[in-house]
């Protein structure tokens, strides 16, 4: 058992990422969960009687919950905005699930509400707080692989469709770009360590209105390229490539990795490995921890988040996506 004094969250949301961070944090930190919202409360009490916490069928009732510290936002992209400012506003700090969200304009007022505030606001891409990823960005940025040229990232998944499922609401949001795209912009944009200055994209319009598959090119400077390709109806190969002037990475799986990657460079192969026991969940509830007392910086900055949304943003026009504005 971990013994490092953890937040006590609040939870919005009961969907499949909700449980998961709370499957996680009860395993080593159960005292840390302090209740869960839902917008049914038979939704929140089902939640709510798994983890032994209480369970209420409103979000503004954890928020009203004096011995919660740190709200975890799981709820549909469209939502991010208004219950993140709800949140900082009711003195909690404040971890929002990617993409942070609808559009760069909410993202900004965001932030300017957690400077006003002065909470911690992160957008949980929990990816980031691997050791593996911290070291791929190290290992390129210090020249392992000379001058990056080329990158290659693909994150998509076959899941039947849900009319329910906010993913397929355009009002919310939804589609694959920002579901899962999200993360191919993110990983190529932290391993250049710039943002693009250029970006297009191309996507396939489900019949619900939003995009179920997309792929995209984001140039970076005159002289890197990178490719991508996300979905929600099509399931593919999850490696990802990072091409240089004197070499190349490999990592078979970014988005969950099992802390193993390749480096190929002329001179033969080198595996690299850094594990760490904890789930990502955890890690992520953890690097938050560390985030809100000053310890470490967020593994995710204002800035990092905010090119993020802008860059989505962009390749949404491009593909001639509709989202709210």
């Amino acid at each position: 058992m971990i013994t490092t004094q953890m937040q006590r969250w609040g939870i919005l949301g009961t969907g499949m990422i909700a449980r998961k961070f709370a499957e996680e944090l009860n395993l080593s930190h159960p005292e840390s969960l302090a209740s869960v919202g839902s917008r049914r409360v038979e939704s929140a009490q089902s939640f709510a009687e798994d983890f032994n916490i209480p369970g209420f069928g409103a979000y503004e009732e954890v928020l009203q919950d004096t011995s919660v510290e740190a709200v975890y936002i799981a709820l549909p992209n469209g939502m991010h905005h208004e219950w993140s400012i709800k949140a900082m506003k009711a003195g909690k700090h404040v971890l929002c699930e990617k993409p942070i969200a609808a559009n760069i304009r909410e993202a900004q007022e965001m932030f300017a509400v957690a400077e006003e505030t002065k909470r911690t606001l992160i957008e949980a891409f929990m990816y980031r707080t691997h050791p593996v990823i911290e070291n791929i960005i190290d290992q390129v940025r210090n020249g392992e692989i000379g001058k990056v040229r080329l990158m290659r990232a693909n994150f998509s998944f076959a899941r039947d469709v849900d009319p329910n499922d906010a993913r397929y609401r355009p009002d919310q949001a939804g589609g694959s770009l920002m579901d899962v795209g999200c993360y191919c912009v993110n990983f190529c944009r932290a391993i250049t360590g710039q943002p693009p200055s250029d970006a297009t994209a191309m996507a396939h319009i489900h019949s619900t209105g939003v995009d179920d598959y997309a792929a995209g090119v984001i140039k970076f400077g005159e002289n890197t390229l990178a490719t991508f390709t996300c979905g929600m109806t099509v399931k593919n190969d999850w490696s990802t490539f990072i091409a240089g002037t004197e070499g190349q990475i490999r990592i078979d799986n970014p988005w969950f990795p099992d802390g193993k990657y390749t480096i190929s460079r002329p001179q033969g192969e080198k595996q690299m490995e850094y594990k760490t026991e904890l789930g990502p969940y955890s890690r992520e509830a953890f690097a938050f921890l560390d985030a809100v007392s000053g310890a470490k910086p967020p593994w995710i900055s204002p800035e990092d988040t905010l090119g993020n949304m802008e860059t989505l943003d962009l390749l949404r026009q491009k593909a001639g996506i509709n989202f709210p504005k």
